[in-house]
């Protein structure tokens, strides 16, 4: 009798005692689960949201002109404008905007802010604009990496076509541009060039849209059509021959072209 009221005086002591460990193994948890939490409370209050670096956008200068193999830099977007710097070919310059029609506002190495003409500067991108399909009743876009034209009417596209721009060294200028007034023509061939343009239209000075080329007879050259879909001309846009008709005959002055 006495030796079971022992066992049972034993039993007693280790169940409260592992009750005993048991709550401070519980307390223990919790306290540490509180402190954790209050250690990424602390950090989250502490910590600075990471600021995202505006991009920057770099040109390189090369004179279509081939003129003095510098390109000059004015005070408004505009040849009317005042010369306030030059920049020599193959120089790089920072493009902080993409400006109508055929213009960059440019920031030079001094800090000074000017504008150079599109048509001197060749870039992988060009900065971000406000312009777009809904622009003008006719907008047309060309994309450099799919080499393809896009023309809307009223923001809805009309017709799409592959096309071919400008090689690296003859680079068909990125940009805002707007269809010239004057620039247009059923038929024109260019001695320097050897090859015949068929339903061309101007969208800034020698830069024009046109069919693929065709000899002093008239007849298409095949190679040359062969490569519509990759760069391929002087730096105008060539096009089938359906396309740059289309254009010729819709198209009116004034309205946008965007180059990508």
């Amino acid at each position: 009798m006495k030796n079971r009221k022992v066992i049972f005086l034993l039993t007693m002591a280790l169940m409260v005692t592992g009750c005993v460990l048991k709550e401070d193994t519980q307390q223990k948890e919790e306290k540490e689960e509180i402190i954790t939490e209050s250690q990424i409370d602390t950090e989250q209050e502490g910590s600075t949201p990471e600021v995202e670096e505006p991009k920057i956008y770099m040109g390189q200068v090369l004179d279509t002109n081939e003129t003095d193999g510098e390109i000059n830099v004015y005070d408004i977007n505009s040849y009317k404008g005042n010369i306030i710097g030059t920049l020599e070919d193959y120089e790089e310059v920072e493009l902080i905007e993409t400006v109508p029609f055929g213009w960059f506002k440019v920031r030079l190495e001094d800090g000074s802010e000017g504008y150079a003409e599109a048509i001197s500067i060749r870039t992988e991108e060009i900065p971000p604009h406000e312009y777009n399909k809904d622009s003008s009743e006719y907008v047309l876009i060309f994309t450099h990496e799919d080499q393809t034209l896009k023309i809307f009417k009223n923001g809805d596209l009309v017709k799409e076509s592959l096309g071919s721009s400008g090689v690296w060294d003859s680079f068909t200028p990125k940009g805002i541009f707007e269809i010239e007034d004057g620039r247009r023509g059923e038929w024109s061939y260019i001695e320097r060039f050897g090859v015949g343009l068929k339903y061309w239209v101007g969208f800034r000075w020698i830069y024009l849209f046109h069919s693929t080329p065709f000899d002093k007879d008239g007849n298409i050259i095949v190679e040359e059509a062969e490569k519509i879909g990759e760069p391929a001309s002087h730096g105008c846009i060539r096009l089938p021959v359906d396309a740059a008709k289309y254009i010729y005959d819709n198209i009116p002055v004034g309205s946008i072209v965007l180059i990508y």
